[in-house]
């Protein structure tokens, strides 16, 4: 008989979850038996767990309290891929490019438990991230917080659950593209941006660039700033809310009044308005745009107006290098003729 894509499974209403009550608090070894086994007796550092309502729960171990702080700084996201014919679901704690940190939960999707937690988590409307540590040989409940997934995230999860359950990588003896590893940065031509967006306004970041050139070179200048940019647009590729890594937005560089300007379009300010945190803190270009030395200044500004190029393009977790043309540069041109009151002006890109 064919095994159904979509298991039973019956889950065991006596198992306790941690709750908002418990935070801070030694979790009672009688009553949380279960995840003191998979923690202490089996050592896991993170497991996934079905819990009595029948919801998928991830579970992060820490040997203290510190090795935590340490190791959570960066708002968590998760992130599906393949390996092995096994779907991971990787947490990603610390996002920082140089350093990341991610905790990669595997599901052997041949196995109906593992699929039917696989399946489950993409299906519920929000999926529980529970944070332990040891103290004294007790695990304490260290925090709680939850992650969600947009549409799209669950479609391609689902789909590569069902590529993986039909078999189709079995015989694979490379890996698959969707296997352990950071998404490569695609190159494109610029004119696949439509001229909506060409005309969108956003953030300009102000830099002295004569003085970078000074401290850095002009080759190392250009390599810190883009850099920088490259770890800001991963922080949104993992960040734990849906909605924002499925954004979309174009990244440009143009000069103004002796400064350097790295735009962003459109405004993403109101994306990540967050409680209890500042708007800089929130946003990840400024988070790390402003940190360096010669940050001048944040202005409103539309990069037409400036004669900036389009030079990054990020896509709902794709990057994008966007390449330039001749046929850009006098796209550009025209765009900048057709805005009102431009038409007395000199065309920067002429």
């Amino acid at each position: 008989m064919t095994e159904p894509f979509r298991p039973r499974i019956t889950p065991d209403p006596s198992l306790a979850s941690p709750t908002e009550a418990t935070m801070g608090d030694v979790l009672n070894e009688g009553e949380y038996a279960d995840l003191y086994h998979l923690a202490q007796a089996e050592g896991l550092p993170y497991f996934a767990r079905l819990n009595g309502a029948g919801d998928v729960e991830l579970y992060l171990v820490f040997e203290s309290i510190d090795a935590f702080s340490e190791a959570t700084r960066d708002a968590v996201s998760i992130e599906f891929k393949t390996y092995r014919q096994k779907l991971l679901a990787v947490i990603w704690t610390l996002s920082d490019p140089q350093e990341p940190l991610g905790f990669p939960l595997a599901f052997d999707i041949g196995k109906a438990e593992d699929r039917f937690m696989a399946l489950r988590m993409l299906e519920q409307e929000h999926t529980p991230i529970h944070y332990l540590g040891f103290h004294d040989g007790n695990l304490i409940h260290i925090y709680s917080e939850a992650v969600t997934f947009s549409h799209r995230e669950r479609e391609r999860g689902e789909e590569l659950i069902r590529r993986l359950f039909e078999g189709e990588w079995e015989t694979e003896a490379e890996p698959a593209a969707e296997e352990v590893k950071e998404a490569e940065i695609a190159t494109v031509p610029a004119d696949v941006l439509s001229d909506t967006i060409l005309r969108e306004k956003g953030t300009a970041y102000h830099f002295a660039f004569d003085r970078m050139r000074e401290r850095y070179g002009e080759e190392e200048a250009q390599h810190l700033l883009m850099s920088t940019l490259h770890q800001a647009m991963l922080v949104i590729r993992r960040h734990a809310r849906s909605e924002v890594r499925e954004s979309r937005f174009t990244i440009w560089a143009g000069e103004k009044e002796k400064s350097l300007l790295l735009m962003v379009t459109p405004d993403l300010s109101s994306l990540f308005e967050v409680i209890h945190m500042s708007a800089d803190e929130a946003n990840p270009f400024s988070r790390f745009l402003l940190a360096l030395p010669d940050y001048r200044e944040t202005t409103e500004e539309a990069p037409l107006a400036v004669g900036a190029y389009p030079i990054l393009r990020y896509e709902a977790g794709q990057l994008f290098h966007l390449e330039l043309s001749e046929a850009t540069q006098e796209r550009l041109a025209r765009l900048y003729e057709a805005e009102a009151g431009n038409q007395e002006k000199a065309n920067p890109y002429r």
